[in-house]
């Protein structure tokens, strides 16, 4: 996510909004940034924050209805478009390319010539996919940022919640948290819970009995997640092409949510990070999910996304296919030689180049890429998301269906 202070035109799952900008000294949003016009006329890019001083000081902080009917809570509905259908065992993978995963070829294969891209990370949520259930969570999953920060830094109002007590960590007394632990999660409170065919994420009061909940309070609990298995570069630092396919949809939106699939490394300072997808809840907007933006930070982007609504028209993506609350599949396809383009239900909507370096210099020094899932709510430093609600507003729901990584 890029510094908003410098650009708050930049909103990005990762890096805008979320990545204000990684730096705890730094006043990140360098006074109130306000996405009052964010999706109404201009999206102050807001980026995502990586909490806290990581290495050099730096972390990646995370700133009408569709076409396709909604399938009831929970479900995944066959002849929804832009699913593969794949009727074989599927199987994770180990993440190696000589030991490809079981399962579908991506959506996007035809638009990227070349040889055949391999599957090597299948994370098909749902008791009948491949990740069934909190173990195989577990597995392939830690519940906190590369940094150990659950709310990337203190800058989300909505804290991870670990599922078991063996996975929680602790955290930074800003938080307010009893004795500075992750908050682990009761079944009888749940803020993950599976379907046949999906995993729910929910955000919801840490306390069943709160009656009000705020953003600068934390105490309210997210099902976010980051996956194990890393790469160890991107782009030419990889030397190899990067195909990531991901579908998700936000059926219970609330005012204030924070939504991002996005990647970074393990030293951020401007970059390098990638925002596949990037929205969050502003007023203008509500009720509902309807809209997002796509961008890197640290990248040479083909469109910045100063206004939501305006950036998805430009890209060719109708308004009738931007409610967040249908499924939809974001792909993003990196290459060897530092260019990328990003997909959404088959429109590209953002391209450009992105070296894969700590502050995405060109010949920076050599970072690996993570990949960040966040299901949260609220954030600190973006006005018109650093709000207070009913406890009974909630919970606000997201739903992920897959996950995949494809290289060659």
């Amino acid at each position: 996510m890029k510094n908003l202070a410098a650009q708050a035109s930049r909103t990005s799952p990762g890096s805008s909004l979320a990545a204000l900008t990684p730096r705890a000294a730094l006043a990140c949003l360098a006074g109130a940034l306000s996405l009052s016009s964010a999706c109404a006329g201009t999206s102050s890019e807001p980026r995502r924050e990586p909490s806290g001083a990581r290495e050099e000081g730096a972390r990646p902080g995370k700133p009408g209805p569709g076409a396709v009917p909604a399938a009831p809570s929970g479900t995944v509905s066959e002849s929804e478009p832009r699913r593969p259908i794949y009727t074989g065992k599927e199987t994770v993978g180990s993440g190696a390319l000589g030991e490809p995963a079981l399962g579908p070829a991506p959506l996007e294969a035809a638009r990227v010539p070349g040889a055949p891209f391999v599957l090597v990370k299948n994370w098909n949520f749902g008791t009948a996919g491949t990740i069934r259930d909190v173990r195989e969570l577990i597995a392939e999953f830690e519940f906190h940022d590369q940094f150990n920060t659950i709310a990337n830094g203190t800058k989300y109002g909505a804290v991870t919640v670990a599922p078991t007590a063996e996975t929680a960590i602790s955290v930074a007394h800003e938080l307010g948290l009893p004795g500075n632990m992750q908050p682990v999660e009761d079944p009888a409170w749940p803020y993950r819970e599976w379907t046949r065919d999906v995993l729910v994420a929910h955000v919801r009061p840490l306390s069943p009995s709160a009656a009000k909940v705020s953003v600068n309070a934390h105490d309210t609990g997210n099902g976010s997640f980051m996956a194990k298995w890393k790469l160890p570069g991107g782009g030419k630092n990889l030397g190899r092409d990067l195909l990531w396919e991901t579908r998700v949809r936000i059926p219970n939106p609330v005012l204030g949510y924070w939504f991002a699939v996005w990647t970074a490394g393990n030293r951020w300072d401007d970059g390098a990070e990638m925002d596949v997808v990037e929205s969050f809840g502003v007023p203008h907007l509500a009720p509902g999910a309807k809209c997002f933006h796509v961008n890197s930070v640290g990248g040479d982007d083909f469109h910045v996304f100063r206004n939501w609504p305006a950036g998805l028209t430009k890209m060719g993506v109708p308004q009738s296919a931007w409610d967040l609350s249908h499924w939809h599949t974001w792909t993003w396809v990196y290459l060897r030689d530092d260019s990328y383009r990003v997909y959404y239900d088959g429109h590209l909507v953002q391209k450009g180049t992105l070296h894969w370096t700590y502050q995405a210099k060109a010949d920076g020094p050599v970072i690996d890429m993570r990949f960040l899932f966040d299901f949260s709510w609220g954030h600190t430093e973006i006005t018109d998301v650093n709000i207070s609600l009913p406890a009974s507003s909630f919970p606000l729901t997201y739903e992920i269906d897959y996950s995949r990584v494809y290289l060659r």
